[in-house]
């Protein structure tokens, strides 16, 4: 995404819909309809002996204002491309490097199920995570007769899904109002059927716990909450034992450095830096050894063992973080309360480890 903001996400709809009530908002920053899922074409370059399937995602311009791509060479085709539905295409950089050897193929023809089309751009790769925006070759959906006239119940029901960047957070009640009163408006033309997106768009965090028929969001937000409390709770309960035993070993320690005249939120602090180091040590080894593995067992871990993998689908700096964070609040929580009540115990409780 361009900004710190969110995507909303309309749904499977079809042309129509998507033309008459999502392009025309005038509230978000951009609108783009995609297709709901990739599909594999048979790709091969004149020439070159190369032949295999690929996986083609069909999108509009607005696309790569919506999602980041960071473009190797060439640009993204333009909007009057893809109203004239000119046959071009972005490919990425793993199929350009397949298929001609070098990423400088801009103007060069690829041929998807037999059909030209002229190479605009090439990207880095996208993993196959990242659900709403995958493919291994792009191109706009207004070449597909499928997505352009196959829409079902009065063109409500279709292929596409729809993705709005917001300019704010801020934003997000009044995208949701403009959306509502718009497929209010369609449905007034409607001879049959009515479009009904229930509370969408929704957020991209929201659609983690959305389920859509029957609009049930607030029950799989709460059961997911309560799923990450447990899994919170569990290990600092299961630490909690093992950091009173070794507390409990360094009681004499504690009493020494009383006598010393170590204060007690000092000797608890020194406990706590120490696991926190500790900690550290630990993810960063953690993470090593989780990367090792992940190249040595990629085959069986991936449905496609031909996968290139890049930097960034095995590392997020900021997920790591998360981890880390997560990590040293189990262990603030298990080791805090122990440490406090051990370093309470008087000097002489203390030095006498058998109490």
């Amino acid at each position: 995404m361009k900004r710190a903001t969110d995507i909303l996400e309309g749904g499977a709809l079809g042309h129509r819909v998507v033309r008459e009530c999502f392009y025309p908002m005038s509230t978000p920053e951009e609108i783009t309809a995609v297709s709901a899922q990739s599909r594999t074409k048979r790709t091969a370059v004149p020439g070159i002996k190369t032949v295999r399937e690929c996986d083609i995602r069909f999108v509009d311009a607005a696309f790569w204002k919506v999602f980041d791509f960071r473009f190797i060479n060439g640009a993204p085709f333009t909007e009057a491309s893809f109203n004239s539905a000119i046959p071009v295409a972005v490919i990425s950089n793993k199929v350009a490097r397949e298929f001609f050897g070098t990423t400088d193929v801009i103007g060069k023809t690829i041929q998807l199920d037999y059909v030209d089309y002229t190479i605009q751009g090439v990207v880095n790769s996208v993993s196959e995570a990242v659900d709403e925006a995958y493919g291994e070759i792009w191109v706009p959906y207004s070449v597909n007769k499928d997505i352009m006239t196959s829409d079902f119940v009065e063109g409500i029901g279709g292929q596409l899904r729809v993705y709005i960047l917001a300019k704010s957070p801020a934003d997000f009640d009044k995208i949701r109002q403009e959306a509502q009163s718009r497929i209010e408006s369609f449905n007034s033309a409607q001879a049959e059927y009515k479009a009904n997106i229930w509370k969408q768009p929704i957020s991209s965090i929201q659609r983690m716990f959305y389920f859509v028929p029957g609009d049930r969001a607030h029950g799989n937000v709460t059961g997911m909450l309560l799923l990450a409390a447990l899994f919170l709770f569990l290990p600092i309960f299961n630490l909690l034992g093992i950091m009173i035993s070794q507390i409990q070993k360094r009681r004499p320690e504690m009493g020494l450095r009383k006598a010393f005249g170590a204060t007690i939120p000092k000797i608890v602090k020194q406990i706590l830096a120490e696991n926190f180091i500790i900690t550290i040590i630990g993810g960063i080894a953690g993470l090593c050894l989780s990367v090792l593995f992940f190249y040595v067992a990629k085959d069986g871990l991936l449905e496609r063992p031909d996968v290139t993998l890049q930097p960034g689908m095995i590392f997020k700096p900021v997920l790591f973080l998360v981890a880390l964070l997560v990590c040293m609040l189990i262990n603030l929580l298990s080791t805090a309360i122990p440490a406090w009540r051990a370093a309470q115990l008087h000097v002489t409780e203390s030095l006498n480890a058998n109490i």
